[in-house]
């Protein structure tokens, strides 16, 4: 038997990443946007960061991410302050209620998925955790 083609494997992923993400996005009771969602969980693993390191590392246009930045200030899920190092430049942090909204759609996300794998048989839980197992590397450099 031959070896699966990796461009079609590769296309496959992105198809079932899409699916999932749809999934999870289907339930969802908040008013954050994936990308707004995606700055909030930056700042809460790395910590304050400005609006152009947040854009770097998210893969976006710094205006992009100021709009984005802007509206979970708006929501309070994040705070400026003046960057004592340059006080042309604004440093951003989650907020309190920034860090219990992220983990309040973590819960939910995370419960949705539970309830489904639940329903898989114990081999094809057992399948799924060895391909986490091996696509995980796949994400890092």
């Amino acid at each position: 038997m031959d070896s699966p083609d990796p461009t079609a494997l590769a296309g496959d992923l992105l198809t079932l990443y899409g699916r999932i993400r749809r999934t999870l996005l289907t339930g969802k009771a908040d008013e954050v946007t994936a990308s707004q969602t995606a700055a909030l969980g930056r700042l809460l693993r790395y910590g304050e960061s400005t609006v152009a390191e947040l854009a770097r590392a998210e893969g976006v246009r710094p205006q992009s991410m100021g709009a984005t930045v802007q509206a979970l200030e708006d929501l309070g899920l994040v705070e400026r302050r003046p960057d004592p190092a340059d006080g042309r430049r604004a440093l951003v942090r989650a907020t309190d209620q920034g860090a219990r909204a992220r983990e309040d759609a973590w819960t939910t996300r995370t419960r949705v998925l539970t309830d489904r794998l639940a329903a898989l048989p114990d081999v094809d839980r057992d399948t799924v955790a060895r391909a986490i197992a091996i696509l995980a590397p796949l994400t890092e450099r």
